[in-house]
């Protein structure tokens, strides 16, 4: 797990969506903890949403839950650098 623990650094800062979905941003908590925000925005309704996430690591690296389901969140070399399971592929703004 120690392998994964310098990634949420790297992370830190805001990501647009390549595919559609919500953009987040990452970071780290008073308390240490890092945390995911994602934004959505509804353009029927014209209004935005956020959620805000735990990030926690395992063996298998980082993740989020989400619902009864868990995104795994992974670096990804170019083009774009952050990919998070069942959202999709992430830019850095």
């Amino acid at each position: 797990m120690e392998e994964y623990q310098n990634f949420p650094t790297a992370w830190l800062g805001a990501w647009e969506s390549v595919n559609g979905n919500p953009d987040v941003y990452i970071f780290q908590g008073y308390d240490s903890n890092y945390y995911l925000l994602a934004y959505n925005y509804d353009k029927e309704s014209e209004r935005g949403s956020f959620s805000c996430y735990d990030m926690d690591a395992d063996e298998d690296g980082w993740y989020i839950r989400i619902g009864m389901r868990y995104g795994r969140l992974s670096p990804e070399k170019s083009p774009f650098g952050l990919y998070i399971a069942g959202w999709g592929n992430y830019m850095k703004c």
